[in-house]
């Protein structure tokens, strides 16, 4: 089975408006409609976990059947940080899967605030992980890097053609995925996204290129490009 972990749980605290940013409108419709509705319509996903905060869990559990969801599989409590309800969805599909289910499975790990995602990129990491174990699409970095030292001096200009900004969806074997948030859970591991997990057992992750207009809504500016995109998807 392929299940997509839908994550709405963060504060939004860089957007200031007080709310959790996922329900913000783009044209009639919330950020967490666009970032869904592509798994919805996929014919590989089989069902929808949605993580989120405890007290707005009911209203994830009303807007998924008010808008006609007819994957989700449960709306659970997730935890402060991403990784905690990464590990907390991990934990909830282990416990209703069976062991033969878990083994030929895919968990694939989406931003309820990236509503742009397309179907052929969610298709494309799911046949990528089959293979591999892990994949995630992500944008080739434009900018030049550096890494600088504590007082604010240079250390060195990093090889820009072989960095990466890395976005979602990030899918991984469920088996892997397991043992990735286990171990990172046991050796206090704080990653900054999914697949960095799978990384610190010594596991190879694919990266295939995201889409041009697939972006994660963090700070107001990203609000106002999201409404440019929609604008021009019409």
């Amino acid at each position: 089975m392929n299940i997509a972990i839908i994550l709405v749980a963060g504060e939004g605290k860089r957007m200031g408006t007080g709310k959790n940013k996922v329900l913000l409108k783009l044209k009639n419709k919330p950020i967490v409609y666009y970032a869904a509705m592509p798994f919805e319509k996929s014919k590989k996903i089989d069902g929808i976990l949605v993580v989120t905060k405890k007290e707005e869990i009911k209203t994830f559990q009303d807007f998924f059947a008010r808008n006609k969801f007819k994957k989700t599989i449960a709306v659970i409590e997730g935890g402060q940080e991403r990784q905690t309800s990464g590990l907390k969805a991990i934990k909830y599909l282990e416990s209703i899967f069976l062991p033969k289910q878990i083994k030929n499975s895919i968990a694939i790990f989406h931003n309820g605030d990236s509503p742009f995602v397309r179907e052929q990129e969610i298709e494309a990491v799911i046949e990528m992980a089959r293979k591999f174990g892990a994949c995630a699409v992500a944008h080739p970095t434009k900018d030049t890097i550096k890494r600088v030292n504590k007082k604010g001096f240079v250390e060195t200009t990093l090889e820009r053609e072989m960095l990466w900004n890395m976005q979602t969806p990030q899918a991984i074997k469920l088996n892997v995925a397991i043992k990735a948030f286990n171990v990172a859970h046991k050796k206090k591991y704080k990653g900054t996204d999914d697949v960095s997990l799978v990384e610190l057992f010594g596991k190879k992750v694919k990266i295939i290129e995201a889409s041009v207009d697939n972006i994660k809504i963090t700070i107001p500016t990203d609000y106002d490009l999201a409404k440019i995109i929609i604008r021009k998807r019409g």
